[in-house]
């Protein structure tokens, strides 16, 4: 009785370790390395995940990237604006 408690108990633990490690995709990282060049293959072999979550970083940061260039030029001008200002 008691080493099947254990073996129930350890089959939870492993399964929740391995489910926390499955849906942890670092999409920041993946797109950095998207954006030297290299392929889908060679990051999804460099970071050991699946191909299809590397396309799925890749597709996310691309309707992103429209919104964020946007974002991007408004602060630049902001930025440019502050230096302008006269000093006090």
């Amino acid at each position: 009785m008691r080493l099947s408690t254990l073996v129930v108990g350890f089959a939870l633990v492993i399964g929740g370790t391995a489910s926390s490690f499955a849906g942890a995709v670092n999409c920041k990282q993946v797109n950095k390395y998207l954006q030297t060049g290299r392929s889908v293959k060679d990051v999804a072999e460099t970071m050991v995940i699946d191909e299809a979550d590397v396309k799925k970083c890749q597709e996310q940061a691309g309707s992103e990237g429209t919104a964020g260039s946007k974002e991007g030029g408004e602060k630049g001008g902001e930025m440019g604006g502050s230096k302008e200002m006269p000093k006090k």
